[in-house]
């Protein structure tokens, strides 16, 4: 499925339709990842292209991308969380087990969201973000994000989401990243 809208086509891909496209999004996720303040190198792609792959098949799975001309310039994609979800695990400060636990379609996670520097500030990220949280059936919604990233701070505050905690990815040298979530259901 897809749809037009200022001059950039978005476009729904199903887990399987995904895996198609892995080499196209890697290099969108190495050349974002790549800046300030991230500064992620090979290996952090290389993790990328694994835990894709099992994403991809997870519950849940959604996927936008934004194209331009042929080429891609933004994507975004979540999976349901699951009851035994690592989720929650790492947390710098213990969150109250009434948020933290999880059953069946409880909470969607917003795993990634990027957009190449000439497109951003155009609504692109923003229109990737509601196009996959548009009739999700699960109650809320949560991401994480990197502190020192501002700009994307900035949006999904703006976006309505609320920071509830910090943790710390288990691999070496990870930084630490606000823990946000989202309300689905009015």
């Amino acid at each position: 499925m897809s749809w037009l809208g200022t001059g950039i086509e978005y476009q729904a891909l199903n887990g399987q339709e995904a895996a198609q496209h892995l080499n196209e999004l890697t290099d969108l996720y190495t050349e974002v990842y790549s800046e300030s303040p991230y500064a992620w190198g090979p290996e952090h792609a290389a993790l990328f292209r694994e835990r894709f792959d099992v994403q991809r098949r997870q519950k849940g799975f959604a996927r936008v991308t934004a194209g331009e001309h042929g080429s891609l310039v933004g994507f975004g994609f979540g999976v349901t969380l699951q009851p035994t979800t690592p989720w929650w695990r790492n947390l710098r400060t213990p969150l109250p087990d009434d948020l933290t636990a999880e059953r069946p379609g409880r909470t969607w996670a917003l795993v990634e969201l990027l957009v190449r520097p000439p497109w951003r500030r155009r609504h692109v990220a923003q229109t990737i973000h509601d196009t996959l949280l548009a009739g999700r059936s699960e109650e809320r919604a949560t991401l994480t994000v990197l502190p020192a990233a501002a700009p994307a701070v900035a949006a999904y505050r703006t976006w309505g989401w609320t920071q509830v905690g910090q943790k710390r990815n288990p691999l070496p040298g990870a930084p630490i990243f606000a823990v946000m979530l989202k309300g689905l259901r009015v």
